[in-house]
């Protein structure tokens, strides 16, 4: 088949033209290292690729909230590190003090120390991260979630929540532990108490333990008269009474303008003794006998779980005929050697907080290994989608060149020549 001179011009411009085009991509594939610098090139693998590297930025994310998961974690665990050893030096003083041998100024010594602890555990707990965001709030950062009272008690304004941060599409970790449940949840069962008031306790028993005691005795003989601080409203007030029959707790609710519960409890005892009360709200207490002893002991006051700086609630006993304050029988809260227990609660509760955030920067570290893993696959598949191989590129475009050098002289040769030049 013949073709015209015209036609196969046309035709060789066209083919210098692919040519050219397939310089060009090569040029731009060489240049920037890419095997794909436009999707029409590799629209599989560019749809492919754009897939590959938002998975890469979600993990970026990911392994940036981790980061902080950790950070704040590791804040938390320091702050709490800190906070036991308070309350481990506290409880080391109360060891101290609660021993005959201590003058009350050595207790009043290591009641100031405590107070001091007590209020750089307030400052623990309002501890914040790098950016500024309260550790132990919950899902409230912003505000220091432990706020003192003027009466002294503490409030926690946090929230029941912990604030968490995506570390994997379907895992969320806590950046941090809830602040009620670390300071303001101390002890078992319904009877909870705050850090803060534990520590309050303690140094309400250390003040008050020269001029209270928690039992008193004499002898029968002389019999016992007593009066009962009482609030106006009524409360239920119970101790251990012990007569010539032996002890039986008494129980009665009782306010300050009546005694007559308390006194008709007494009565119908089996202590052996009989009580009678004045206008005045005085109790006597006689009983048959010459050696055996009067004893109150074990006073529980409802509502009461914690030592006060200035009691208003506890029973005088008073020298017999006159008003002479001989002792004071404060609620059992009020005593020193009670404080033990809140104290204990105290450190466990901490122990097992920081034991959490331990727990949970192990998950975090795990998490963290299975991300870095992730990362470095999808990086992988990202480098083999987008990037070149230089060497091969530059063999093609070599190899391009000399053909098209060679088909531009080869042209250049036959378009050059006309018909008479075959012809002669």
């Amino acid at each position: 088949m013949s073709i015209s001179t015209k036609l196969f011009g046309t035709q060789m411009l066209d083919q210098f033209k692919t040519i050219e085009d397939r310089l060009q991509g090569l040029q731009t594939q060489v240049a920037t290292g890419s095997r794909i610098p436009q999707s029409s090139v590799q629209p599989m693998d560019a749809v492919t690729l754009s897939a590959r590297n938002e998975l890469d930025t979600r993990l970026s994310q990911y392994q940036k909230n981790l980061a902080k998961v950790t950070d704040r974690l590791g804040l938390a665990d320091t702050t709490l590190e800190t906070a036991i050893n308070g309350a481990i030096r506290v409880k080391e003083l109360f060891v101290a003090s609660n021993t005959d041998t201590v003058r009350q100024s050595e207790r009043l010594a290591a009641r100031q120390e405590i107070l001091g602890i007590r209020e750089t555990l307030i400052g623990l707990a309002n501890a914040t991260d790098s950016a500024g965001d309260a550790l132990f709030g919950g899902f409230s950062t912003e505000a220091n979630p432990f706020r003192e009272q003027l009466d002294g008690t503490v409030h926690y304004n946090g929230d029941g929540g912990e604030h968490t941060l995506g570390v994997s599409e379907q895992v969320k970790l806590p950046t941090s532990l809830n602040g009620g449940s670390v300071f303001m949840q101390i002890g078992a069962g319904d009877e909870k108490k705050s850090a803060f008031d534990v520590l309050n306790s303690l140094s309400n028993a250390l003040l008050t333990s020269e001029d209270f005691v928690q039992k008193h005795q004499q002898g029968i003989a002389d019999g016992m008269e007593f009066k009962v601080n009482a609030s106006r409203e009524p409360q239920k007030w119970s101790f251990t009474l012990a007569g010539p029959n032996g002890p039986e707790t008494i129980s009665a609710t009782i306010n300050s303008d009546s005694m007559a519960p308390l006194v008709n409890a007494i009565n119908s005892s089996s202590t052996g003794l009989i009580a009678s009360v004045s206008g005045t709200g005085v109790i006597s207490l006689s009983g048959v006998g010459s050696t055996e002893l009067i004893k109150i002991s074990n006073v529980d006051i409802e509502d009461y779980s914690l030592a006060v700086s200035d009691p208003s609630r506890y029973i005088e006993v008073y020298e017999k005929g006159t008003t002479n304050v001989t002792a004071k029988i404060s609620d059992e809260t009020q005593s020193l050697s009670l404080q033990s227990a809140n104290i204990e609660d105290l450190v466990e509760n901490l122990a097992l907080s920081r034991t959490t955030a331990g727990a949970r920067i192990n998950n975090a570290e795990a998490q963290e290994a299975v991300l870095s893993s992730r990362s470095v696959a999808v990086k992988t598949e990202i480098g083999r989608l987008k990037d070149a191989d230089i060497e091969t590129l530059i063999t093609e475009l070599q190899t391009l060149l000399v053909s098209r050098d060679a088909a531009r002289q080869t042209y250049m040769k036959v378009n050059t020549q006309s018909l008479f030049d075959f012809l002669r």
